[in-house]
């Protein structure tokens, strides 16, 4: 049972963010010492630009299930307008202890981690996220009591989730994969813990399932629990199995050919230079990079590529194609040629790099 999509869905979605992180590798400096390529002691964290937008798109999904969850019913006539309502019940509930949770819990840790207490914003949005993603399969079959304790129980898979794949080094930059894959995963089976048999009949049609929590002491009942909490499982490896074939291979041969990473000097500049011809913000503190290797994959046409960015990049700031051409060969002046202030150093001495990179 999947009343909304916890598997269909966000488990499809947080299965293939997985296998691409996988296959893509980490952002340059994430993980790894730029220079010679071993782990770093301590990841590097790589903030969001805009915390205000942080919220605000956390709320207009928030406010946007409402229509994903009670909006599934599609019909309020006769037990729908139930159904429904309790769809939107279970889902505030669910949010609400979400993001509660994991901002309390983050906090908790992190201050008995340094002596001091602090309110991590992103902990709380993504903690709201799980709740949602965590009762989207059974808003309308579960009581509202279990709403609190599958939206408290998200916001902690989260937390141990996220820190899982650093522990792992695997670099999600949005955490999509602890809150849609792991939470997705829980919302499954919470279905298989929590549903009530009349909840289930009603938004459903089929009689004698519920969760194994309402069958616990009942052999008959238990029976048909144990039953729905097999089908959860059994429906989730099939979703997992799914798009680990269908994605996994499509990932490989992007990113053989190449089509599946920007460029090097591409993601360290910004892809709204680099492929929409502009900059998007405007920053007081601009960001340094000291050395850049280009790597194995660097061909000449992108090379040259890099070369016209260049060119009209400080063409705006003001520099001439011959001004740029004059700079030194082994450090070129990417604030000045680039109007968003990054600083770095190509390194021609060790014969890394070609004519058109010089």
């Amino acid at each position: 049972l999947d009343f909304a999509g916890s598997g269909v869905v966000h488990v499809t979605g947080g299965t293939a963010a997985l296998l691409a992180s996988i296959v893509l590798g980490p952002r340059k400096g994430r993980f790894y010492d730029e220079r010679t390529g071993d782990p770093l002691s301590q990841p590097n964290e790589i903030p969001g630009h805009s915390a205000s937008l942080q919220v605000l798109g956390t709320f207009i999904l928030w406010f946007a299930w409402y229509g994903f969850n009670p909006g599934s019913v599609q019909s309020l006539r006769g037990s729908g307008a139930s159904v429904g309502a309790l769809a939107a019940v279970t889902t505030t509930l669910s949010a609400a202890a979400g993001g509660t949770v994991a901002l309390a819990t983050d906090t908790i840790l992190e201050e008995r981690r340094t002596g001091e207490a602090t309110f991590n914003l992103q902990s709380c949005l993504n903690g709201c996220l799980s709740g949602l993603i965590a009762i989207t399969a059974g808003c309308a079959v579960v009581e509202p009591w279990a709403a609190i304790v599958i939206g408290a129980v998200s916001g902690w898979v989260y937390l141990y989730s996220s820190r899982l794949l650093v522990q792992l080094r695997i670099d999600d930059a949005v955490n999509a994969i602890p809150v849609h894959l792991a939470n997705g995963i829980w919302g499954v089976i919470a279905v298989g813990l929590f549903a009530k048999g009349d909840n289930v009949a009603l938004a459903f049609g089929i009689e004698g399932y519920q969760g194994l929590f309402y069958g616990w002491g009942d052999s008959d009942s238990a029976t048909n629990s144990g039953s729905l909490l097999g089908a959860q499982i059994c429906g989730l490896l099939f979703i997992i199995g799914w798009v680990c074939v269908l994605m996994y291979p499509l990932f490989v041969i992007l990113n053989y050919t190449g089509w599946f990473r920007a460029d090097a000097l591409e993601e360290v500049v910004g892809l709204d230079i680099s492929y929409h011809g502009g900059r998007a913000y405007e920053f007081d503190e601009q960001p340094k990079l000291e050395a850049l290797d280009f790597g194995k994959k660097s061909s000449k046409k992108r090379s040259q590529r890099l070369h016209e960015i260049l060119e009209e990049r400080s063409n705006h700031g003001g520099r001439s194609s011959r001004q740029l051409e004059n700079t030194n060969n082994s450090n070129i002046d990417a604030a000045a040629a680039f109007p968003i202030g990054v600083d770095f150093e190509i390194d021609c001495d060790s014969g890394k790099c070609n004519d058109a990179e010089k």
